[in-house]
């Protein structure tokens, strides 16, 4: 298995409108991958930066999700890193 680590900052006033776009629109995108295992979104005590662990089948899928992470710029999240690592 493979993991897609991602660092983003956030737009803390916004909190609610992020919770939203992650249960409507990022958790979805990313179950209906294949090979998707799990997600894991998070974010600090003041709602300044998020972190979130997607999990998949192969480097390929991980890879794949990764590259479709394309937030509009007036998001507010922004998206700051992705790392693929193997899940042993």
């Amino acid at each position: 298995m493979y993991a897609i680590f991602g660092r983003s900052s956030l737009e803390a006033n916004r909190i609610d409108e992020i919770t939203g776009m992650a249960t409507s629109m990022v958790i979805p995108m990313a179950q209906a991958q294949a090979g998707h295992v799990a997600t894991y979104l998070s974010h600090n005590e003041d709602f300044t930066r998020g972190a979130s662990i997607f999990v998949f089948e192969t480097k390929e899928q991980a890879e794949s999700f990764g590259a479709s992470m394309n937030l509009p710029p007036e998001a507010p999240v922004h998206i700051e890193s992705f790392e693929v690592f193997e899940v042993f």
